[in-house]
């Protein structure tokens, strides 16, 4: 049996998110998003795809922070949408860098609390690996926020 995790550490604002290598599909430039009126501001916009577009979320924003400011190094990262509803099958996620790979086995992670402002429903669970903290979020409770707005599919 293989214990090991391929995984991905996704830089944020603040904080880090940790999810299987398999979610990601691609990592594309942040100045590629089309920003739609009368969004939420945890609603970026969109990125168009093979002709479908592709919803962006800022995480942060989403867990009750505030929205990060663009840097040069911010990316999107493409992820595999969980559910069938989404256009593209695929969401967005703004980051504050290139996500890292890396190996993780059972020893490697261990449980860490909630943060205070965390979103129950949108934080799965809180880890440390090594001396670093990460989130691993609810791709689900996302999905199942884009499909509230009625802006996903109008760009501005």
């Amino acid at each position: 049996m293989n214990d090991q995790i391929y995984a991905v550490l996704m830089p944020l604002d603040g904080d880090t998110l940790l999810l299987p290598n398999a979610a990601v599909i691609e990592v594309i430039s942040r100045d590629t998003v089309r920003p739609v009126a009368d969004a939420p501001a945890w609603f970026l916009g969109n990125y168009e795809s093979n002709g479908r577009r592709v919803p962006v979320i800022s995480f942060e924003v989403l867990n009750g922070g505030s929205l990060p400011e663009t840097a040069r190094r911010s990316r999107v990262v493409l992820l595999h949408s969980v559910g069938q509803h989404l256009e593209a099958h695929a969401i967005g996620v703004l980051t504050q860098g290139y996500p890292h790979l890396v190996t993780l086995n059972r020893t490697a992670i261990n449980p860490a609390p909630l943060r205070e402002n965390d979103r129950a429903d949108l934080a799965l669970s809180r880890v440390r690996i090594a001396s670093q903290e990460a989130v691993i979020p609810d791709l689900e409770t996302i999905e199942a926020d884009l499909l509230r707005l009625d802006v996903v599919g109008t760009v501005a």
